[in-house]
């Protein structure tokens, strides 16, 4: 068929010279390029533009977000995880990551947090608040659910464009809670704002300070990362409760430990803090002696491990099983729990799940630890252990445990960390080197 004769607006092919050795009018052996039409193609275009939306609300709205609003995190990650997940569907990524997620169910971490899982949901057939249980169980099962489908709707290969929001965000949000600090200082409008959003806010930058070092340290950006880990340690320094600073310097200490020993710094740490959630019951007969000498009997610590001591020997069959799901606060509301017992998370697992959800939480987070020697950054695994220790810290404060809104900061920050494994396939760049000239044709 002629080409000219159709209406294409293809220029026709060259003739080769007579002296190159091929006829006059044939046409050049080297194919038409068929990149074009893939550079322009709108599905991939669209895919691309939603999964930029998605990370740019999850690692850059979240962290700003969660510094004025209380529900920040609760709103933004299922909006961040929806737009991803749409984006798989378009681009049709394949289901590589959904074998992945089944097979880390399939570890001895993850069957025991499956365990854990489910002896929740049993606890509740004995619960003395069957109903907020109930709702418990569902907000935990959304979030975890909202979390796998994040990890699984990542590519396996991230855009380092889209990763360069991390520290940016965290970089925002906590010049903004230094801000909003300042103004409550100086009382302004200080009863027209409320304290809450910027204690929860300072608990989400605590956390994810960490994906936002490991990448920088990864691009081998050390400085800049010092000087964001100093800016979150002096914006968390604003409100009087110190949890989130001692979570950020609980993490910076694990991280530079774990730097300078390796993967023996990461399994030490690994038995360390499990076994301070399984040992927790013994805590009332170790520390209460030192409390008491050191500050005297009616130190707060002391009377909590007091508290937490009189509950045990009341009812010791219960630690085998637990008083039930969300029994910790509201028993203390309807008086069948002293008020002066311990808001922390090693007494609420055991006060409601007994020694069966304690073991079980236990071995998933030790599992979870030690799974971290897995990846070739030093950076990356130095940042998840950090976090890990962040996070543990603040939970041992009470600040936040299995409420919604730390269910959500904690996925969205363990989908940035997967993106970041699956975004360091660039972090060296391709040495350049001569390409040597084609050999002259035959003849």
């Amino acid at each position: 068929m002629d080409m000219q004769g159709s209406g294409s607006s293809r220029p026709a092919a060259r003739p080769v010279l007579q002296g190159s050795g091929a006829p006059a009018g044939a046409t050049s052996a080297r194919p038409a390029p068929t990149q074009a039409t893939g550079r322009f193609d709108p599905t991939v275009d669209a895919a691309r533009l939603l999964r930029r939306v998605g990370f740019f609300t999850l690692v850059f709205l979240l962290p700003i977000g969660a510094v004025v609003s209380r529900r920040a995190a609760v709103i933004l990650t299922p909006i961040a995880v929806a737009l991803l997940v749409l984006a798989s569907l378009i681009d049709r990524a394949p289901q590589k990551p959904l074998i992945a997620i089944r097979n880390a169910f399939m570890t001895p971490g993850g069957v025991a947090a499956l365990v854990l899982l489910g002896w929740a949901i049993v606890s509740i057939s004995w619960t003395p608040f069957p109903e907020t249980a109930t709702d418990k169980v569902i907000q935990i099962g959304w979030m975890t659910l909202i979390g796998v489908a994040g990890v699984a709707s990542l590519p396996e290969r991230v855009r380092t464009a889209n990763l360069h929001l991390i520290p940016v965000g965290v970089a925002i949000g906590a010049l903004g809670a230094l801000a909003l600090g300042a103004f409550r200082a100086q009382d302004v409008n200080a009863e027209l704002m409320d304290a809450d959003p910027l204690e929860r806010g300072l608990v989400v930058l605590a956390v994810m300070i960490w994906p936002a070092v490991a990448w920088l340290v990864s691009r081998r950006r050390v400085l800049g990362a010092c000087v964001l880990l100093g800016v979150v340690a002096v914006a968390t320094c604003v409100m009087p409760e110190n949890a989130a600073l001692l979570a950020v310097a609980v993490g910076a200490a694990l991280y530079v430990i774990t730097r300078l020993t390796g993967d023996r710094g990461v399994r030490v740490i690994a038995v360390l803090m499990p076994a301070l959630l399984a040992l927790a019951p013994l805590f009332p007969l170790i520390l209460r002696p030192f409390l008491k000498f050191f500050h005297g009997p009616l130190y707060p610590g002391a009377v909590a491990l007091r508290a937490w001591a009189e509950e045990t020997g009341r009812e010791p069959l219960r630690m085998i099983t637990g008083h039930g799901l969300d029994t910790s606060i509201r028993a203390r509301v309807a008086g069948f729990l002293s008020p002066d017992a311990p808001r922390t998370l090693p007494f609420e697992i055991w006060y409601e799940l007994g020694v069966v959800g304690a073991l079980a939480a236990a071995v998933a987070l030790g599992y979870a630890i030690f799974a971290s020697r897995r990846h070739n950054n030093p950076a990356l695994t130095s940042g998840i252990v950090a976090c890990f220790g962040a996070a543990f810290t603040i939970a041992c404060f009470g600040a936040a445990n299995a409420q919604s809104w730390w269910l959500a900061t904690l996925g969205a920050t363990i989908i940035t960390f997967v993106a970041i494994q699956r975004g360091e396939f660039r972090n060296v760049r391709p040495a350049a080197g001569l390409r040597k000239p084609a050999p002259p044709p035959a003849g």
